[in-house]
């Protein structure tokens, strides 16, 4: 017969004592109301069992000095456990032995859980505090655990035998992120009942901890897993933090490239220990739904990764010429987030940043959402003829035309959206361009010319 767990005792010799159970209670009685034949045996026990009654205990001596034989086949009949209380042992006795068993099972319960807090709070302050928490809570629930990164990439799994447990996790990841920093989920995998917390960072998941057990797990257990994603998600908090200021010396090295400083951004690298500017890079620009998760991605494809500037949405790199595949950067951006549209330069001197960024614009800028990594047209050499050129040859705009320019390029040669800002039809846009072409003798489709003129009209502050 299966153990059976005791809520509580209880004691009574009335006939049907059903009223005062709520289930799982050791019911004793002496059978001072037990009657005498089998039906009436059997009904007294089929109430007791419907009640829920974990066992019954008949106290010999005072009533009966035997089983009585109705009373011993109605409980094998209706699956009651019967047990014998032995002459003279006080009912009494019973009770007070089953409430000093449960206090001692709270109090050993309550050091469990309270070692088990205090080992995650230990394994939290190591010098590895993401390995150490997965090996504590495997430990203590004997459970698989696994860390994700925010793109539901995994970062550890103790056991590493769990591998292939973790890797059933990912299409679920993927949903619960997409579901918001603060939604958890629970699912089986088949093998094993899953949980996955995020670990969020300022409104946002910094990753996923995902705990697998045989058996979904209990109201204790899930606290500790609990206690373990705070942890994890406050250690997240300092690497963020840690992260933030070495990103700044980054963004600062950076745009040091970009305003041409080549010398002074690789001796600030070395001092602010970022990855110092290569002489030949590529240029990478990317817009998804969060910059942030798509600078994690690129990073974990190439560290030496140089963030020029980001916002929410845009985020632009300078990649050194060594990178590694392209397509596993293809597939770490589409992990990340699948309608990022990106461009990718050719290889060009670092000295030609600025020149090649503004034809990666133009070209991000007439992307539609969908992973693409192109080799944009890099602007090649500077050309100073082309350059004298167009700064002589638009002194010759009308202030019309030079703003009808200025938005036409802003906007990335797009009709619509440059129409739109200037508040004039998309034929009379058509109209001006052309005449502007014609002053400046260009031709606008050309990534080269507007790279080049968009830089002339940011240096005389018309753009």
């Amino acid at each position: 017969m299966p153990a059976r767990e005791v809520s509580a005792v209880h004691i009574s010799e009335l006939l049907d004592p059903t009223g005062y159970l709520t289930g799982g209670e050791l019911l004793l009685t002496t059978g001072l109301s037990l009657p005498r034949n089998k039906l009436g045996c059997e009904r007294y026990v089929g109430r007791l069992a419907e009640a829920g009654l974990s066992a019954l205990a008949l106290g010999l001596g005072p009533v009966h000095t035997e089983i009585p034989a109705p009373l011993l086949a109605a409980c094998r009949k209706l699956d009651l456990p019967l047990l014998l209380v032995p002459a003279p042992t006080p009912f009494l006795r019973i009770t007070k032995a089953y409430w000093a068993a449960v206090s001692r099972s709270a109090e050993q319960h309550l050091k469990d859980v309270l070692a088990t807090q205090r080992a995650l709070v230990d394994a939290a302050a190591s010098v590895d505090p993401v390995t150490m928490v997965l090996r504590t809570l495997s430990r203590s629930l004997d459970a698989w655990a696994a860390a994700f990164s925010p793109t539901g990439e995994i970062d550890q799994v103790v056991p590493a035998s769990a591998a292939a447990e973790a890797e059933r996790v990912r299409r679920e990841i993927v949903r619960l992120e997409g579901a918001g920093a603060h939604s958890a989920a629970s699912f089986s995998t088949g093998s094993a009942a899953v949980i996955v917390f995020p670990l969020a960072v300022r409104e946002q998941a910094a990753g996923f901890l995902a705990v697998g057990t045989s058996a979904p797990l209990d109201s204790t257990r899930r606290r500790a897993v609990l206690t373990a994603s705070a942890l994890l998600s406050l250690d997240s908090v300092r690497r963020s933090r840690a992260e933030s200021v070495a990103d700044e010396g980054q963004r600062c090295v950076g745009l040091l490239v970009d305003f041409g400083y080549v010398e002074a951004a690789r001796r600030l690298a070395g001092a602010v220990r970022a990855p110092s500017p290569p002489d030949h890079v590529r240029l990478l620009a990317l817009r998804g739904r969060q910059s942030d998760i798509l600078t994690t991605a690129v990073r974990g494809w190439c560290p030496e990764t140089i963030a020029l500037q980001t916002d929410r949405h845009t985020a632009w790199f300078l990649i050194p010429a060594d990178h590694p595949p392209t397509t596993r950067l293809e597939d770490a951006v589409r992990r990340a987030d699948p309608k990022t549209a990106a461009v990718l330069s050719d290889v060009v001197p670092v000295e030609q940043t600025a020149a090649v960024r503004a034809v990666v614009a133009a070209t991000l800028g007439g992307l539609a959402s969908g992973t693409r990594l192109l080799a944009s047209a890099s602007a090649g050499p500077y050309n100073a003829g082309l350059a004298a050129r167009l700064a002589e040859a638009s002194d010759r705009l009308t202030e019309t035309q030079r703003q009808t320019l200025v938005d036409y390029l802003r906007h990335h040669g797009q009709w619509e959206a440059a129409s739109r800002s200037l508040g004039v039809h998309r034929n009379t846009l058509r109209h001006r361009i052309a005449r502007c072409e014609a002053l400046l003798e260009v031709d606008l489709a050309d990534p080269d010319v507007t790279a080049q003129l968009w830089l002339l009209l940011r240096r005389r502050g018309v753009a």
